[in-house]
């Protein structure tokens, strides 16, 4: 009995690990990824985990409707599918979202729905804005996921107030844009998810059919690299006068008289000389090495989340997975990098 009792816990404890080791994948959507439509077929997530293996675990927490825009009544934002999302604790996120913000802009003619998204010119940086802010929430996990932006399928349903146009020219430049200058890895899905009999007769979900070559499409991204490679940051936030690894490997600590606050070990935001002279901090591609200093070492992003935090015996390398600017402190210096 004692040996049966030992073997049996030793095969739970095993099952466990497998379960823990599991790649856990987030599908955040639409109803495109809940599955409009086929509620008792298969949606793509399920395809999804069938491609993927035994090795990922994939949930599926779309939620149609819904759009990446916080101010819209039914912003993603606000779904309980979002914070299940986030707590999930996921390793890859795949973001589909951006079909219902197209409604922004259509005319309005022809629709029978009753929306009234009513375009007004700051509607792009809005959206533009609240993207990013959605890819950073995510990227800014502790465990750090690999996100991949999908492009959005062909849709076309005016009477919904969804039409291929405003996607094409709108939305999915928005969502290229961010994506690529935040890093993100892109699936094209409007130029591969492209035959209309994957398409349900509303000509925006896919069908039974359609849901499985959406998700190897997905699994094609994930598995062998997407079908539209995101380049390093090349927007706004790049100028002049931030020090790029191309040329400089090397970004050092100088003297400024200005100061900013950070969060301390508690969180409690304390005021830092900003640049004041310290160790010399190298950037090479995704990797922030520290050199000649032992102690703590804290990255923030600009809102004062932390990132990481590390304990140096002499000299520290520190892999970020994402692409902008960071906040760096060693004891009491505080420095602004870079990462391409």
């Amino acid at each position: 009995m004692g040996l049966k009792f030992i073997l049996t816990i030793g095969s739970a404890l095993l099952a466990t690990t497998l379960v823990n080791a599991q790649t856990k994948v987030a599908c955040v959507g639409n109803s495109i990824t809940e599955g409009y439509g086929i509620w008792d077929k298969k949606k793509y997530p399920e395809h999804l985990q069938d491609m993927l293996g035994s090795e990922y675990k994939v949930e599926n927490f779309g939620h149609s409707g819904r759009m990446f825009h916080k101010a819209s009544g039914e912003s993603y934002w606000s779904s309980d599918k979002f914070t299940a999302a986030l707590n999930y604790g996921a390793n890859i996120v795949v973001i589909e979202l951006g079909t219902n913000d197209s409604k922004y802009f259509f005319d309005g003619k022809g629709s029978s729905s009753g929306y009234n998204y009513m375009y007004k010119p700051e509607n792009k940086a809005d959206l533009a804005k609240d993207y990013e802010a959605l890819i950073d929430t995510f990227a800014h996990q502790p465990q750090a996921p690999t996100i991949y932006a999908t492009l959005q399928p062909y849709a076309q349903n005016v009477e919904w107030g969804i039409v291929d146009t405003a996607i094409v020219n709108v939305i999915n430049p928005i969502i290229k844009e961010v994506a690529t200058r935040k890093g993100v890895k892109i699936i094209d899905l409007h130029s591969t998810f492209n035959k209309k009999e994957w398409l349900l007769d509303d000509v925006v979900h896919p069908n039974e059919e359609g849901a499985k070559e959406l998700a190897k499409i997905i699994a094609d991204g994930i598995l062998n690299g997407p079908s539209t490679p995101a380049s390093s940051e090349t927007g706004s936030e790049s100028s002049s006068s931030e020090t790029s690894p191309e040329s400089s490997s090397s970004l050092e600590s100088t003297a400024e008289s200005s100061s900013e606050t950070v969060p301390d070990s508690t969180g409690t935001r304390i005021e830092h000389k900003r640049f004041a002279v310290g160790q010399n901090i190298h950037v090479q591609g995704n990797i922030v090495s520290v050199d000649s200093y032992i102690g703590e070492i804290s990255v923030f992003d600009l809102n004062g989340n932390l990132i990481k935090r590390v304990f140096s015996n002499g000299s520290a390398q520190i892999q970020l997975n994402h692409s902008g600017s960071y906040i760096i402190r060693t004891g009491m210096n505080v420095q602004k990098i870079m990462v391409k």
